[in-house]
């Protein structure tokens, strides 16, 4: 067989290839640009290099059934490229939750028990921005009458439009678009937050060190713990810790089991995990305590465990 042959049979398979490589990377993209937003919605703000910031990239209402009100979504539409010129920005509603794993999810709007989308509309839905000015969507809010007491979420999602891509047969490309989202809770009287630390794990691995604590929260409305972690060694010296912090939102009537982890790694020997949470107001601020058994080989560790009992207090 000759190399002129060789060759172009090897095309089509490289072509393959490539086409794999770019949709793997477009979803990681998308994957990341989902994170950002989170990010950005618990006040976390994205580096100003090219895509798009809103602000407030949160909005906590308390409203009354039947009432009605309108806020602004400053949207800044930004690039490091020069001579950039406009981008057309599409804006849609969802509907949002974070899972027990903690990760943030998006589905069709209306489509979730306490959704908020059916009350919102907003303005306008598509829009030319230019780098480096800001463009105001109106957002108005309207609380049926009969609204359930507790937490209604949605987001509002902009996003640039897809452009008509002019393929270069001698030019590789690549579309990349920005995602982001402003996110609503609006919160209808009477509420209940009533939060707990239902179990306690920790793990030893070559990363580091895990602990997974297990927060549930029996109310309708949201809660923000804050929590710290300390392990001790078998002399009660502290080896590793984590200072106090606010986690990601406990939505109510969710579970969460979100992974702490601490870039340290330990001797091999038995600690003592103390696991501290304050639910602000919202539950008993409780202690739970757990053994960590590090052996030589951390990547075959068991799982330790334990429930809250070995230690709870009420401030």
């Amino acid at each position: 067989m000759t190399i002129k042959k060789i060759s172009s049979l090897l095309l089509p398979l490289f072509c393959l290839i490539l086409l794999i490589v770019l949709v793997a990377t477009l979803a990681a993209l998308t994957e990341a640009q989902e994170l950002s937003a989170h990010a950005a919605s618990e006040g976390i703000m994205p580096s100003r290099s090219d895509g798009i910031a809103l602000a407030p990239a949160r909005f906590e209402l308390e409203m009354q059934p039947g009432t009605e009100t309108t806020v602004v979504v400053n949207l800044d539409y930004h690039t490091a490229r020069e001579g950039a010129g406009a981008s057309r920005i599409v804006a849609s509603l969802n509907d949002w939750n974070i899972n027990q794993e903690g990760e943030l999810q998006y589905y069709k709007a209306g489509t979730l028990q306490g959704s908020a989308s059916p009350w919102i509309i907003f303005s306008p839905s598509e829009v030319g921005v230019q780098p480096g000015q800001t463009h105001a969507i109106r957002v108005t809010i309207s609380v049926p009458k009969d609204a359930a007491p507790g937490d209604h979420l949605a987001a509002l999602v902009v996003e640039q439009r897809p452009d008509t891509i002019k393929f270069n047969r001698s030019a590789r490309q690549m579309l990349v678009r920005f995602r982001m989202a402003s996110m609503f809770y609006i919160t209808v009287p009477q509420t209940a937050r009533r939060g707990t630390l239902e179990n306690l794990r920790a793990t030893a691995g070559p990363d580091g060190i895990t602990v997974t604590p297990t927060l549930k929260n029996e109310g309708n409305s949201r809660i923000r713990p804050l929590s710290s972690v300390q392990i001790t060694d078998s002399h009660g010296r502290t080896v590793a810790e984590l200072t106090q912090g606010e986690s990601i939102p406990l939505l109510g009537g969710a579970t969460l089991s979100k992974p702490l982890l601490i870039d340290k790694t330990l001797a091999p020997g038995t600690y003592t995990v103390k696991y501290r949470v304050d639910f602000q107001g919202s539950g008993k601020t409780t202690e739970g305590i757990t053994d960590l058994v590090v052996k030589e080989n951390p990547q075959r560790q068991p799982i330790a465990s334990a429930s809250p009992a070995g230690g709870q207090q009420q401030d």
